[in-house]
């Protein structure tokens, strides 16, 4: 999810987007799968990337991995034949043909590309995405996410990444890397943080970059905001 827009993304790309713990909560063991948008390179190009974590049903066959997931989808997802699989966080990778039932996995991949790594245990500890990942996926070039996880419900969370275009009484307007301007609407209650403070709501200004997050058609309850 770039001449003149690209210029308005340009000052989104210092610094992170989210607090670290939020981040980790987000991409931790609780996340199912996720749809997250980011800009590549200086462009106006849009990658769609997609991460599905769930238990391997069975071998690879035909190209691509099935994964039972915590909440009981079976996904079918694309593997290149030469992907790097890295088992039980050793850092060498082993063949695709490593993959055995019974293991928990987690895969990442742009769009309909079949993914290039998988991460994979044998025990009951799901796999981790690197810390690359989250700097990439949930940093300064995120421009719009659908990531669904389980705790004691399960949640669909949206963000929304941008600058902020107008301030309402309970909304914003922000405009998005890829042109989209996108109006979100704000709980009186929601938690604040500007400039990694704890601020109100009344504190947010036009130009401002900002990330919002709500679950499902809730308005957002909290803001992460940057700026004067």
């Amino acid at each position: 999810m770039l001449a003149c827009a690209a210029v308005l993304a340009a000052p989104a790309f210092a610094g992170n987007v989210l607090p670290k713990a939020m981040s980790t909560y987000l991409l931790g063991p609780k996340l199912i799968r996720a749809e997250i948008g980011v800009v590549k390179g200086k462009g106006a190009t849009l990658d769609d990337w997609r991460l599905d974590r769930g238990k391997l049903v069975k071998r690879y066959a035909a190209g691509s991995i099935i994964l039972l997931e915590r909440d009981s989808t079976k996904a079918t997802i694309k593997v290149a034949p030469n992907a790097r699989v890295f088992l039980n966080g050793q850092q060498t990778p082993v063949s695709v043909r490593r993959l055995r039932p019974g293991m928990q996995i987690a895969v990442s991949h742009v769009g309909d590309l079949p993914a290039g790594s998988v991460y994979a245990t044998t025990g009951k500890q799901v796999p981790k995405w690197p810390a690359a990942a989250a700097a990439l996926l949930l940093g300064p070039k995120l421009v719009r996410a659908e990531m669904f996880l389980q705790d004691t419900a399960l949640h669909d969370y949206r963000l929304d990444h941008g600058r902020i275009k107008q301030v309402g009484l309970t909304s914003l307007v922000l405009h998005e890397a890829d042109g989209t301007d996108v109006p979100i609407e704000v709980t009186s209650t929601a938690h604040v943080k500007l400039n990694g403070q704890s601020a109100n709501f009344f504190q947010l200004r036009k130009g401002m970059m900002a990330t919002t997050m709500h679950d499902g058609d809730k308005p957002a309850d909290q803001v992460y905001a940057t700026g004067r």
